[in-house]
């Protein structure tokens, strides 16, 4: 009985080494995804590491650090459309070993813009996110707007 105990225990102090990389990418993009449209600025700062950086090049917003990163999120929040819907894609996940994973993402945006029409936004990212335990936070979090298909203009200054 001692033995099935022991063996029981193991397995579960090792399942995190054993964890997924790329079902724990995308368990973390899609809580960006349900926190950001909750518009719950703590929820998605809680993903974010203390020395985490974004970088959001078509905004041309930098952040280095949470307490940069919250003023980044709540300027963000107000300004961002209050029918705006952020919807996670996909995303490869690589991982790079010591806990950190890799992310190649794709997500969408869309919004009604001020005449009244609907619009999407594609939106690519790269980012660094290191394992802890059973958590996963932002190390380093860059989005830029994709380039838009065929025939449809691109949307200025939304992210």
């Amino acid at each position: 009985m001692k033995t099935w105990t022991l063996l029981a225990l193991l397995s579960l102090v090792a399942m995190p080494a054993f964890a997924d990389p790329a079902a724990d990418a995308k368990a973390h993009s899609e809580a960006f995804a349900r926190a950001w449209n909750a518009r719950d600025v703590k929820g998605v700062l809680a993903l974010y590491a203390d020395d985490a950086r974004v970088i959001w090049s078509d905004e041309g917003e930098e952040a280095n650090g949470k307490a940069e990163i919250e003023k980044l999120l709540t300027n963000a929040m107000k300004s961002f459309p209050k029918d705006g819907r952020v919807v996670f894609k996909s995303q490869e996940a690589i991982p790079l070993g010591n806990g950190y994973i890799a992310t190649v993402g794709h997500w969408e945006i869309s919004f009604t813009n001020d005449d009244g029409k609907k619009q999407t936004v594609q939106i690519r990212s790269t980012e660094i996110i290191r394992k802890q335990g059973r958590k996963t936070l932002y190390v380093i979090d860059h989005a830029s707007v994709g380039t838009p298909p065929p025939n449809q203009p691109a949307a200025a200054g939304n992210k």
